[in-house]
């Protein structure tokens, strides 16, 4: 253990050692030079200062509730939620409920260079946590790696419990690499599904983007969702999903409120009949374009131009 000028205790495995002889393992059940397993984060050492743990420390809080500081940054844990604290991050302001129990499994640097081999997919992983200590999981998640780190644990604490094994030590290794690497397969799949929401969601945006450029040089002629998904190449369906996300509308939606103020601006400012309007936005027949018209703005074309240019009449004029 050694302090900094800014008070920050770190605390390695030995504290762990000499925590648990003076305790006589009342609240560290196991500790070896690269391993140390505890059921309770208020006894252990200097756990009311600015702490760095020199240590990869897995808590998972099985009841209650507990409320603590990683890198100033606050978070809470309900039951069936862990955190994970790299090396070098640094712990405070830790708070538990009356009613809690935890479990905490902390691995040595040393134990991580000899365990996890050095790939791009680990690094990745151990960055995201980096960030996000504590992530968000559905109930389902929960539950399934609840039961997964419950599993292994129960498996350490039996071979702990047994002193006289043979193998105790060999098999303690492989259950903690086991353990370990469970958790990180987690964390990479959780990365991996946030990395892909990521670009899904820059790609939506860039979807919509060139929605809008091609709705806006398009006049408002075409009107359907499939002449602008093959504009784009991508399928009807698709665009429509990207649009609607980023949006709020759908892509109707915005074709027909473009080709609507389009139209509108036809009529009022153009001198053209409503004929060779409707032939100019590609409607079939005036019977259609007048119906088209009338269920977005409640009159007919042509009611809708001599209303506009009574309104033009009433409206005072500026001198000049």
């Amino acid at each position: 253990m050694y302090t900094n000028e800014k008070t920050i205790i770190t605390v390695d495995i030995d504290d762990f050692k000499k925590y648990k002889e003076e305790t006589r393992g009342e609240y560290v059940d196991y500790v070896d030079d690269n391993v140390i397993v505890a059921r309770n984060m208020e006894k252990l050492p200097y756990s009311n200062r600015m702490i760095r743990l020199n240590l990869f420390i897995i808590v998972a809080c099985i009841e209650g509730k507990m409320q603590l500081n990683i890198n100033k940054k606050d978070y809470q844990l309900q039951a069936g939620e862990a955190f994970v604290c790299l090396p070098t991050m640094i712990i405070s302001n830790m708070l538990l409920s009356p009613q809690h129990k935890v479990s905490l499994i902390g691995f040595s640097t040393k134990f991580l260079q000899q365990t996890v081999k050095r790939e791009k997919a680990a690094e990745k992983a151990l960055y995201y946590l980096y960030k996000n200590p504590v992530f968000a999981k559905s109930p389902e998640e929960k539950t399934k790696e609840s039961q997964n780190f419950n599993l292994y644990y129960q498996l350490i604490m039996d071979k702990i419990s047994d002193p006289s094994h043979r193998y105790r030590q060999e098999i303690l290794g492989y259950l903690f690499s086991a353990l370990f690497h469970e958790m990180l397969a987690g964390i990479q799949k959780h990365s991996d599904e946030t990395e892909e929401t990521g670009i899904e969601a820059k790609r939506s945006k860039h979807i919509f983007k060139l929605f809008m450029e091609e709705l806006t040089a398009d006049g408002g002629i075409h009107r359907s969702v499939s002449y602008y998904a093959d504009r784009l190449c991508y399928s009807a369906k698709y665009i429509s999903a990207a649009i609607k996300e980023v949006s709020g509308h759908t892509p109707t939606e915005w074709i027909n409120e473009y080709a609507i103020e389009q139209i509108k601006y036809q009529l009022k400012h153009s001198e053209k009949s409503i004929k060779e309007i409707a032939e100019m936005f590609n409607f079939p027949n005036q019977s259609f374009f007048g119906k088209y018209v009338k269920a977005h703005i409640g009159m007919s074309p042509a009611r809708y131009r001599v209303h506009s240019d009574s309104e033009e009449q009433d409206s005072p004029q500026t001198e000049s």
